[in-house]
């Protein structure tokens, strides 16, 4: 499972539901929805990846700050799909009512680390260095299949080439109520000669987006 990654349905059939986990911890619901998700070859979504970035670059004519916001806007039109797959697979597979939950930031943060990287890429995450009001912090992966036999020509160097992965955080917790910016903190791309340098994402907070009700009281 390891060479895989998740393929993301809009709807999960009531016949193909996860197993219950056993414990309600984020690391062991991401887990176990991970372990029930459709899979397609990482080396495979890796390299088709890949090919949608070069023609975004070449659609772009080589302007980079514009491949750089499709990508992202890309990823949050995904997002915006995904947090429906997330919801109902967190839902199913925990013992407990509540697991996965969105409730608050902090919750929605943890929530991408700990469950949605590894539901959906097999990606060990947490987040770091947040601040006193817990409106910012970092999510540090352990992975990134996006970024499998990839290194940036030096013409390209400022190419976002994981912004999508940025926008499918920004698209998904919108979702969820949650505006927030995301960027990438560390890129090894962009710096191939630091040793051991890991794929950060700062997330900030912007607001919370108020529930709209179909009928005014």
């Amino acid at each position: 499972d390891d060479g895989c990654v998740a393929a993301a349905r809009t709807r999960t059939r009531t016949n193909d539901m996860p197993p219950r986990a056993p414990y309600t911890k984020p690391e062991v619901l991401g887990a176990a929805c991970w372990q029930t998700m459709d899979k397609v070859n990482a080396e495979l979504f890796a390299l088709t990846h890949g090919a949608l970035v070069r023609q975004i670059v070449k659609d772009c004519e080589d302007d980079i700050d514009a491949a750089n916001a499709k990508l992202d806007a890309m990823g949050y039109s995904m997002g915006t799909r995904m947090i429906e797959e997330y919801l109902s697979r967190t839902l199913t597979s925990s013992a407990t009512p509540g697991a996965g939950k969105c409730g608050t930031f902090e919750e929605a943060a943890e929530a991408v680390a700990k469950i949605g990287l590894r539901m959906f890429l097999n990606v060990g995450a947490r987040c770091v260095d947040w601040d006193e009001e817990r409106t910012k912090c970092t999510i540090e992966m352990d992975g990134n299949p996006l970024a499998m036999f990839v290194e940036l020509p030096e013409k390209y160097g400022n190419l976002g080439y994981c912004n999508a992965l940025c926008g499918a955080i920004r698209g998904a917790l919108e979702m969820v109520r949650f505006r927030v910016t995301c960027t990438m903190a560390s890129d090894p791309l962009k710096t191939p000669h630091v040793p051991d340098a890991l794929f950060a994402i700062r997330m900030e907070l912007v607001e919370i987006v108020p529930e709209e009700y179909p009928f005014d009281e």
